[in-house]
């Protein structure tokens, strides 16, 4: 095999020296991913320098074709996930490490083996994969041993032949852990091609388990994220290129009013001069109260308890309107919220493109509230840091208002390592109850500045730089690392 790929190697070398442009393969497998991708004008800014072929899911290839007119390449990727997929994906999260040393991870694993929703057939199967982890993490050599087997697991021809018929220089990489990556990801480290990754989300390192496939190069968020890569990978800093969050770039546009609904209040409804706060919700599976938190807050703008001018806007989580991630039950309660002071905005719930797409002008929607907000509430997701990211008050709801056991109470989400690290910082403030919730909103209704170089300090460490140039630092690094090959 090595042979093999130095010979393939010397051929892409000989290929790109007499191409104008080096050949820069982006995969899209995720609606985070297309975000950041789409919306930003990234591909187009690449494809300036780069020939730029990007590889998506069958389903997603329709949606997609526009992007030929601007001289980018699109490449439809089928593939399957056989029962064996399946079983070496959670095998490898128990022999890589102890998740119970990982509280995200092993959460994940009590709700496998304990909720009952699932058949109790697949319970059992998790408890085996767990015991069976830890005898063979205790063998010697026994790590190694499965390192081996599940590359040749994670290798797959068509993967290959797809990259070959590519013939790229260098393959950008956001979710490492994807099935559909993952295959693209070996078919390329055994041929040689550079792997860049730009990891999608500042949870990914510590939430997500242990990469199958390493990068070579690695752009990104910020400073938090560069000691992760040292930490877990032994990633050194030459291989580091700090480069922000090219999908909050909207936010700054809309902060400095280049983009924006000016408007969006009279658009939902509500009085465009007054003030309101601002709940972005999660999915039940974690925060299952949540709801009754929404219906506590509605209940006191309307009964004056922020004063007589308080408005309140809700935006559910695009996993409230699915049944298999929420509780739908939720949806006719917050429907029922809706009055002359309190609204709910819904989601743009077109996922077509892929999961977890959020259409540009809802994006656009989605930043103008935060913006315009005086005090944000969310229960701990990545909304946490785009309201940081635009310098306002915000308070985490990661409480219970009934007994929950700990792996599904929204308790748990507190000792998430990521987490664990944005509350070090200062940057927000976390409440243990309804009333707590209550007194921090009025603190920060009074002093809106309270925490303000925290959080500017948080952007620092999370984002590196919140002025709207990741994607310009975007393709400056790619075309460092491209040069450099």
């Amino acid at each position: 095999m090595e042979c093999g790929t130095k010979i393939y190697r010397e051929q892409l070398n000989h290929s790109s020296s007499i191409t104008l442009k080096q050949k820069l393969a982006y995969i899209i497998s995720h609606g985070h991913t297309a975000r950041g991708a789409l919306q930003t004008g990234l591909l187009k800014s690449l494809s300036f320098e780069h020939e730029v072929h990007i590889i998506v899911k069958n389903s997603s290839i329709d949606s997609l074709t526009h992007l030929r007119d601007e001289g980018i390449v699109v490449h439809s990727f089928s593939y399957d996930i056989g029962r064996n997929d399946k079983f070496r994906g959670i095998l490898r999260s128990h022999i890589h490490q102890n998740i119970k040393t990982n509280p995200a991870l092993w959460e994940k694993h009590l709700q496998r083996t304990r909720n009952k929703k699932y058949p109790l057939k697949n319970r059992l199967l998790n408890h085996g994969f767990f015991y069976l982890g830890a005898i063979i993490r205790s063998l010697p050599g026994g790590k190694k041993a499965f390192k081996h087997i599940e590359k040749d697991g994670y290798f797959k021809p068509y993967a290959e032949k797809l990259l070959k018929s590519i013939n790229p220089d260098s393959i950008i990489s956001t979710r490492p852990v994807d099935d559909m990556e993952m295959y693209l990801l070996e078919a390329a480290r055994r041929l040689g091609i550079h792997r860049i990754f730009y990891i999608l989300s500042w949870d990914n390192i510590t939430s997500k388990g242990i990469f199958p496939v390493l990068g070579d190069s690695y752009l990104t968020w910020g400073p938090i994220m560069n000691e992760e890569l040292s930490q877990y990978y032994n990633v050194n800093s030459r291989q580091t290129y700090l480069t922000g969050v090219t999908h909050f770039d909207v936010h700054a546009q809309v902060k400095s009013r280049e983009i924006g609904y000016p408007n969006i209040l009279d658009t939902i409804g509500l009085n465009p001069v007054k003030p309101f706060l601002f709940f972005t919700m999660s999915a039940s599976y974690f925060a299952p109260n949540e709801i009754d938190i929404v219906e506590h807050l509605a209940q006191r703008v309307e009964s004056n308890h922020f004063g007589e001018d308080m408005q309140f806007v809700i935006r559910p989580h695009m996993a409230n309107l699915m049944a298999d991630r929420s509780d739908l039950s939720w949806l006719e309660r917050l429907k029922a919220l809706n009055s002359n002071r309190v609204k709910v905005d819904f989601p743009d719930s077109d996922n077509s493109l892929l999961t977890w797409y959020m259409a540009k002008d809802d994006m656009i929607r989605l930043s103008s509230l935060l913006n315009l907000a005086k005090v944000c509430l969310n229960s701990g997701s990545t909304i946490a840091i785009e309201a940081i990211y635009l310098d306002k008050p915000v308070i985490i709801t990661a409480f219970d208002t009934e007994n929950w056991p700990f792996w599904s109470s929204a308790r748990r989400l507190r000792t998430y390592v990521h987490l664990e690290k944005l509350f070090a910082l200062s940057a927000c403030r976390l409440v243990d109850s309804l009333d707590e919730m209550d007194t921090m909103i009025e603190r920060y209704l009074q002093n809106p500045d309270l925490d303000s170089a925290e959080r500017q300090n948080a952007i620092e460490q999370e984002c590196y730089k919140n002025d709207g140039k990741a994607t310009e630092r975007f393709v400056e690094n790619v075309s460092k690392i491209m040069q450099g090959l």
